[in-house]
């Protein structure tokens, strides 16, 4: 067990029911992983002999490129699911990985290594990681993160534990172009395809012009699922995510 995983063990885990996972996809996408009902794996670049389908629990943090001017199949679709899938992750880590691996978190946290972030994936780790590092699940979604001054005082002397005092100084350092919110949130990584039927799809978010097409719109009353909106306009990336965001909370009941 890594340290980080023998420090959060020691907390009381707190309930991550109302916590679902979410996958981002590029708008082109949408339409085969409709049609399909599997979000299935692609090519990794952090991992790269492997092939890994990616969710971050509780926020659409994953951000596709969108254009200046983007037409509507290039902008992101986000499916949200109902509950955890009957797979099991192959990794969970408590930031976006590849963050750490292009060396965007380098000047906060030094060059620790990936293996020690990472979660086992006993859903009550989980918990315990966001009840050590937010306090509750309240806090995880609005991304605040207990004071590092806090999380140091619990480590005390023991400075073997220096990965939890990295993480918990990461999820206090201000966003900028470098860090945004996916340093505050838990990814899982999974090595199969991740089946969407039979009603394990809670929402999808995607831009209103799909629905423009009435196949479309029945292939989505046939999964029971929410279908959440937002318009096409020619505003900046951060505008269609701050949307996106409010309908993802919408959708969870938030």
């Amino acid at each position: 067990m890594n340290a980080l995983n023998g420090e959060i063990g020691n907390v009381d885990e707190t309930p991550i029911e109302k916590l679902s996972l979410m996958h981002t996809a590029n708008g082109e996408d949408f339409l085969s992983i409709l049609s399909e009902q599997k979000i299935r794996t692609a090519d990794c670049k952090v991992f790269r002999s492997e092939k890994l389908a990616y969710f971050f629990l509780g926020r659409p943090a994953y951000k596709t490129a969108v254009a200046p001017d983007p037409s509507f199949w290039q902008l992101p679709a986000v499916f949200i699911l109902k509950k955890f899938p009957e797979a099991k992750p192959i990794r969970i880590f408590p930031f976006d990985s590849g963050g750490l691996a292009e060396k965007r978190y380098e000047k906060i946290i030094g060059k620790i290594k990936l293996e020690n972030f990472e979660l086992t994936g006993e859903g009550e780790q989980i918990a315990k990681a966001i009840k050590y590092f937010f306090g509750d699940q309240e806090r995880y979604l609005s991304a605040k993160a207990i004071p590092y001054e806090v999380v140091a005082d619990r480590i005390g002397e023991r400075t073997s534990a220096f990965p939890t005092l990295a993480l918990s100084k990461l999820y206090n350092h201000n966003f900028n172009e470098i860090i945004d919110d996916r340093v505050r949130l838990i990814e899982f990584q999974f090595d199969q395809d991740i089946d969407l039927s039979g009603g394990n799809l809670r929402a999808v978010i995607i831009c209103r012009e799909w629905l423009r097409d009435p196949a479309i719109k029945e292939m989505l009353e046939a999964t029971g699922c929410d279908v959440k909106t937002y318009p096409l306009f020619p505003l900046r990336s951060s505008d269609y995510y701050s949307r996106i965001y409010e309908l993802a909370m919408e959708a969870c009941g938030g």
